[in-house]
């Protein structure tokens, strides 16, 4: 016989003050099961410490991303600009051709 259960809320240390009860169809008798870890199989593993690398790669991948989206972002305006003139009268010729004296 299997049964579901969600025992989370129960303690640990509260285990033993419980009964699961099965009342069956067509049997007079209850079946009483003490709640007892070494008797109950369950599913539950223990967690494993995989946290603290999960979030250490989710970070370092955000922040790579970061990186790549602000050298495009720095390229895009880079190009948009044209380079600046090394002194004023080569500013002043290109803005005022018809100048020239």
């Amino acid at each position: 016989m299997s049964v579901d259960l969600d025992l989370s809320s129960v303690p640990a240390g509260d285990w033993r003050r419980y009964d699961c009860v099965f009342h069956l169809s067509g049997v007079e008798d209850d079946i009483v099961t003490k709640l007892d870890k070494a008797e109950i199989r369950t599913n539950w593993e223990k967690p494993t410490n995989m946290t603290i690398p999960i979030i250490a790669a989710v970070v370092v991948l955000a922040l790579v991303l970061l990186a790549v989206i602000r050298v495009l972002v720095y390229r895009k305006k880079k190009a948009k600009c044209p380079p600046s003139p090394d002194n004023s009268s080569e500013l002043s010729e290109k803005l005022n051709p018809d100048s020239k004296s």
